[in-house]
């Protein structure tokens, strides 16, 4: 490796979408070069992967009503087995807050639903956090 694929992999690390022409111009070398250079980064193992990082910029709370009858306890062993570690015995108007991780919306709507379908959770209301 010399200096000119460490240049090439310094800019693939900022961004691995960066099209090989743009490389090209800001290295001042063909496009050829580039393709054939990262192809043999590839083929020595210097690149092994080109990756996508999900923006993971959304958390919610959620708050759960429970039937009289239910025990809390249970509803609560259920929801930790969905993954949500931080839950809340509380008062007021609902008996278990839930806080999920930072997490793509789609998966915070799933745990959303599995949590509504838990025996004795009567009504839940979700709140996306902003801040």
């Amino acid at each position: 490796m010399d200096k000119l694929d460490d240049d090439i992999i310094s800019i693939l690390t900022m961004n691995a979408r960066t099209p090989y022409l743009q490389i090209a111009k800001n290295l001042s070398v063909s496009e050829g070069t580039i393709r054939k250079r990262i192809s043999n980064l590839i083929k020595q193992g210097e690149i092994k992967r080109f990756t996508v990082e999900v923006d993971k910029s959304a958390s919610a709370i959620i708050g759960i009503e429970t039937e009289t009858e239910t025990e809390t306890k249970k509803i609560v062993e259920q929801i930790i087995r969905l993954g949500v570690s931080e839950l809340y015995e509380v008062t007021g108007g609902f008996d278990i807050i839930a806080k999920l991780p930072k997490s793509r919306v789609n998966m915070i709507n799933k745990v959303i639903d599995e949590i509504r379908l838990i025996k004795g959770v009567s009504h839940t209301e979700t709140f996306m956090v902003l801040k």
